[in-house]
């Protein structure tokens, strides 16, 4: 079906999802809605939960937590240099207390053993409430991306340049 998901199309618009998602369910109630966000994305706008604890807003919230902003760290090394600034994020708040103060409930995982049992928890239980769940992840390229200025069938769709290359399987679809 369309309007199923929404995206910023990978333009770098950071700290949006959480905006997003309870912008999505209070227009689709009826539906889960879950927001998928990175670490650095959540991190400029995790104020947000208050709003979610305060209206009950039954969203469910995946953080990939993998120390980094990869957009980025890519952009910088992509159109900048390689000069890096602020693209480690090795400082994050604990994301399970951050929802635990809000009277959120908050779920972690870190392993594949886990993720299965973890998912349907948080997928599935608690349909009425909020639930968080932080995701520890290994760094992965953050593609696709669109170059600044570009169109945007131009996108960025692989990483030909990193020395050794990079796992294709690994990066998001």
């Amino acid at each position: 079906q369309p309007k199923q998901m929404i995206s910023s199309g990978s333009l770098g618009t950071m700290g949006v999802s959480l905006g997003f998602i309870i912008g999505c369910k209070l227009a689709n109630g009826h539906k889960i809605c879950i927001s998928v966000d990175g670490d650095g994305s959540f991190n400029m706008t995790f104020t947000e939960l208050k709003t979610v604890a305060e209206q009950n807003i039954p969203v469910k919230l995946l953080i990939l937590d993998n120390e980094s902003q990869m957009m980025v760290e890519y952009w910088q090394r992509l159109f900048h240099d390689a000069r890096y600034l602020a693209v480690t994020n090795t400082v994050n708040p604990d994301y399970r207390k951050l929802a635990g103060a809000f009277g959120i409930k908050s779920l972690y995982v870190d392993n594949d053993e886990e993720l299965e049992d973890v998912m349907r928890e948080f997928l599935f239980e608690d349909a009425d409430k909020p639930v968080l769940l932080h995701a520890r992840i290994e760094r992965t390229p953050c593609l696709p991306l669109v170059a600044p200025g570009a169109p945007l069938q131009d996108m960025i769709l692989e990483d030909l340049e990193s020395e050794g290359g990079f796992d294709a399987s690994a990066a998001p679809s």
